[in-house]
């Protein structure tokens, strides 16, 4: 089964056994007539949407109603999210009462929206409590037709106002009949998001986090996408990606755009590292949704190692550590690191690769020379202060 996570990136589903059965009961109690949600989170790649795919089928199979949407920042008008999911009808079919005053509602606050912008008016509070009061009963009563599913991809990115309506129901507990999916990654972060998923949990949602994959499935879905068993160079590759589905993807696709597989007696490897250079290119485009201050740190990160101490890379780039950790929590929050013990492991050395390939040699030159003074400061062996040292040459 193939699926798709943005447009024209796909690959199959591997790995996610047990988090689809748990959806699949929840399938099954909606189509009963109980209600619940589930919030889907995970890092940038890791699979989100083909989770929510693979339970789309299996709805359409149950013959449940399906309505789904996914946010987008160029969306960005007052409850576009909502709007997508609710008010959307093939062409014949009328929209009810409820729909018919929702839209016009949205069109006069969307006029709110453009006269804010070019004159500075005050939006029409009592429209938007009507809004919220509308889109909460329509939602409600969707039910009333029989059991049906509604999946919001991608919440990070979505339109305040919808996000008002997702916490107002939170408050009323779970749509009987009705299995709602909520998808997100936890970066960027957003207060009106976290006060959403905090009411949601509250009122007892069952929350699923995807992890990264293991070896086996990693290995499994490379070879899916080769159509064969994978060498020991591709595997190597393969072991820098963490787990994560799209720089797993990205790895073939590039070694294959670059003419790099070959395969021989079913054995698909790579041969050479060229197309190493195009992968960071691909990888550094993955990475565009943070900061530059947390892409910048990382970058100083990645001249230490795939592992590094806290104090060391503040000493690198010169900041407080209090202020080296701020950033550095975010990079946590979306995967991209991990503690062990006392230091900080970049979780896919692909993305290490990337940021330090990213580099320009004049700037690489001068960080493993800061590196060289701070370690040796902090009492590194004499040989990694050395190594350092010679790459600032």
């Amino acid at each position: 089964m193939s699926t798709s996570a943005e447009p024209g990136r796909t690959w199959p589903l591997v790995g996610r056994a047990a988090e689809l059965d748990d959806l699949d009961d929840l399938l099954s109690s909606a189509a009963g007539g109980l209600g619940a949600t589930v919030l889907v989170e995970g890092e940038a790649g890791i699979g989100r949407t083909g989770l929510v795919e693979a339970l789309s089928a299996s709805a359409r199979l149950l013959s449940l109603a399906l309505r789904t949407a996914r946010a987008t920042p160029e969306r960005s008008e007052p409850y576009a999210l909502l709007d997508d999911a609710l008010l959307v009808h093939p062409p014949g079919v009328a929209r009810g009462p409820v729909e018919s005053e929702l839209a016009d509602l949205l069109e006069a606050l969307r006029a709110d929206v453009r006269r804010t912008t070019l004159r500075g008016a005050v939006l029409d509070e009592e429209r938007r409590a009507r809004a919220v009061e509308l889109f909460a009963a329509l939602l409600r009563r969707r039910g009333d037709g029989g059991p049906w599913v509604l999946v919001l991809e991608d919440v990070h990115d979505a339109d305040p106002a919808s996000l008002d309506v997702l916490r107002a129901l939170a408050h009323e507990g779970p749509m009987p009949g009705a299995l709602v999916v909520l998808t997100f990654r936890p970066v960027p972060s957003r207060p009106d998001l976290s006060r959403v998923v905090d009411a949601w949990v509250r009122a007892g949602a069952r929350s699923v986090e995807l992890r990264p994959l293991g070896p086996a499935a990693t290995v499994e879905l490379a070879q899916r996408l080769v159509g064969g068993s994978v060498g020991p160079a591709l595997r190597g590759a393969l072991a820098t990606t963490g787990g994560n589905p799209r720089f797993v993807t990205d790895v073939v696709r590039c070694a294959r755009s670059a003419g790099a597989l070959e395969s021989r007696d079913g054995v698909v490897d790579v041969q050479g590292a060229a197309w190493l250079t195009a992968l960071d290119t691909v990888v550094r485009t993955r990475l565009a949704y943070l900061d530059a201050d947390v892409l910048d740190l990382l970058a100083h990160a990645s001249v230490l190692g795939t592992s590094f101490v806290v104090t060391d890379l503040a000493t690198l780039v010169g900041c407080p550590v209090p202020d080296c950790w701020r950033t550095l929590r975010v990079a946590l929050a979306a995967g991209l690191v991990h503690a062990r013990a006392d230091r900080l492991v970049f979780r896919h050395d692909v993305v290490r690769a990337a940021l330090y390939g990213g580099l320009d040699e004049a700037r690489r030159r001068a960080m493993h020379a800061r590196a060289a003074w701070a370690l040796r400061e902090a009492g590194a062996p004499t040989q990694i202060v050395a190594g350092h040292l010679e790459r600032a040459r």
